[in-house]
């Protein structure tokens, strides 16, 4: 599990592969409270995927999958949206 603490007491947490199906793989952002605010995930495909990796550049949530591919995350309304192919 990987967390990012954010500036407004919220924080962003990337649950692996071992985590509870609903959150596996997944980007969740928690109110200060500890209240779930959203959860991202990467778009259904062909094969199953997960995140893997997520850091924050210039306020901007980045997202790498395991299949390989970067993903832009809304931190407002946890938006899933393709950036690029990283492999």
């Amino acid at each position: 599990m990987t967390q990012i603490e954010l500036p407004d007491g919220d924080r962003l947490v990337l649950h692996g592969l071992s985590a509870p199906e609903d959150e596996r793989g997944a980007v969740v952002r928690l109110h200060s409270t500890g209240r779930r605010r959203w959860i991202a995930r990467p778009p259904k495909g062909e094969a199953q995927d997960a995140f893997v990796a997520m850091r924050l550049e210039d306020g901007v949530l980045l997202a790498g999958s395991f299949q390989g591919l970067s993903f832009h995350i809304d931190l407002a309304t946890g938006a899933v949206r393709a950036s690029a192919f990283l492999k």
